[in-house]
């Protein structure tokens, strides 16, 4: 009569821990899934505000070429005109040179 007393104990041992093994290994895995996917959102979160700061720095830069280049033009006028006065200032100097007969 032992026997049998010795098996049913031995198998609700083996049923019982069976039942805590996959409850724990459950919690184990539900606890993983919730944490790899916070760290998932975390990661796309990120994503999104180095998107936006990319995108701020490319419109950043396209402003400023814009301005480099409105700078460039506005310098190559202001040298055109400084020629043009120093071209003009040179022809009357000249004018007064022959005009004194020097």
């Amino acid at each position: 009569m032992r026997a049998p007393g010795v098996l049913v104990c031995v198998v609700s041992a083996c049923v019982i821990g069976c039942v805590v093994g996959y409850y724990t290994a459950d919690r184990i895995r539900a606890a993983e899934i919730a944490q790899l996917t916070q760290e998932r959102d975390d990661s796309l979160v990120r994503e999104r505000e180095l998107q936006r700061q990319l995108e701020d720095a490319i419109a950043a830069r396209a402003a400023l070429a814009a301005e480099a280049h409105r700078l460039q033009e506005n310098l190559s006028q202001r040298l055109k005109r400084l020629e043009e006065i120093a071209n003009q200032l040179a022809s009357e100097e000249k004018q007064r040179q022959e005009g004194r007969g020097e």
